[in-house]
């Protein structure tokens, strides 16, 4: 997939919207974007969503680093989805000067929606990476992922609670084959279309030095079916990256069903 494809797909998509939106009022958009912290809210059933952006790093193994993220989203129920992300395209400028690109893997994934109480949600998602990605972006083989999720509403704050568990279809000598992660973020509307998001995030693995990030995040919602969103994250730990800054939006592809 390559940056004319995803160009391509946005504007098909949102053709699709308009037409779509001038027949009915839309449901808004469900943000996954661009915190680490997936929500275990789901897309509207039958009214899918694509995110997309940018993300550039520096440090965390590599001296410059950018990627073109892709994520598309579809709920057939209140309780059921899937999605099927991929980057479109990365970069990595390492110290010495060598500079490496090519697509990411891509990812499958399922996801259950449990609705506890009116502001609980508890969510799972189950999901495979495909060996797409060349070397150093992909191992060649494909990883394994369980993400848990627990949601909820304290006043007018939102927050995500993630663990997950990755089981890598190959590893480095002496380094373990699962991956654990976790990530608490809080999200808080501001005046008007704005609201602010909060994040800290890590990732541990036997073999290798844990990482560690925060992230502070501004979104606008631009409308129901389109919010914009920019980020900058920081490494609390030093094998994660320096500093990553991020820009995307996630919008809404229509009506389908």
């Amino acid at each position: 997939m390559t940056s004319k494809m995803l160009a391509w797909l946005v504007a098909c998509s949102t053709c699709a919207s308009t037409v779509a939106f001038a027949q009915e009022e839309p449901p808004p958009v469900v943000p996954y974007r661009p915190s680490v912290a997936t929500p275990a809210d789901l897309p509207a059933p039958g009214w899918p969503e694509l995110e997309a952006g940018w993300n550039g790093a520096k440090g965390g193994g590599a001296a410059r680093s950018q990627s073109v993220p892709l994520l598309f989203k579809m709920a057939w129920n209140e309780r059921w989805g899937f999605l099927v992300g991929t980057d479109v395209y990365d970069r990595q400028r390492d110290p010495d000067g060598t500079v490496v690109s090519s697509g990411g893997d891509t990812t499958l994934a399922v996801k259950y929606r449990w609705p506890v109480q009116e502001r609980v949600s508890l969510g799972a998602q189950l999901g495979v990476a495909l060996p797409t990605a060349r070397r150093p972006f992909g191992s060649g083989r494909a990883d394994w992922n369980v993400t848990t999720i627990a949601s909820f509403d304290v006043e007018a704050t939102h927050i995500d609670i993630n663990g997950s568990a990755t089981l890598l279809g190959a590893a480095d000598d002496g380094q373990g084959r699962w991956k654990g992660g976790w990530a608490v973020a809080g999200s808080h509307p501001l005046q008007g279309p704005f609201g602010v998001t909060g994040e800290v995030s890590g990732v541990a693995q036997r073999g290798t030095s844990a990482q560690t990030q925060g992230l502070v995040a501004l979104t606008y919602n631009a409308s129901r079916r389109l919010v914009l969103d920019v980020a900058v994250a920081a490494g609390l730990s030093r094998a994660a990256p320096d500093w990553q800054l991020i820009a995307g939006m996630t919008v809404q592809l229509g009506h389908w069903f």
